[in-house]
Formats: structure tokens, sequence, C-alpha cells
């Protein structure tokens, strides 16, 4: 059985990767409105700074 798609306007799960100078960036997939899942990152100093940032994108 398959995985469901994203819903329209909704982000999947969020990934980390530290970077060697230590920022961190976070991707996820995101389904956009004409319907195309896009791979969308952010950087940021922390875990949590990077998901926020992501949220604006």
């Amino acid at each position: 059985m398959s995985r469901p798609r994203l819903t329209i306007g909704t982000f999947g799960t969020i990934g980390f990767q530290t970077a060697s100078n230590g920022r961190v960036t976070a991707r996820a997939r995101y389904r956009d409105w004409d319907g195309k899942s896009r791979l969308v990152q952010a950087t940021g100093d922390t875990k949590g700074t990077a998901a926020r940032v992501g949220d604006r994108l």
C-alpha cells in the first residue's frame, strides 16, 4: 500500500542536517497550491530556529 499524498498547502516530516560550521538545515516536502510537491529548506543556528524559518517559506 502506498503512502497517502500530502494535502495541498501542507508540509511533510522535517529532516535536519548539521553542517561542519554548526549551522542546521531543515528540509521538508511541501505540496504547493498547483498540486506539485517541492523540496524546501531553511538554515538556522539551531534545529528550532531552522524549523521556524521554514514555516515562513
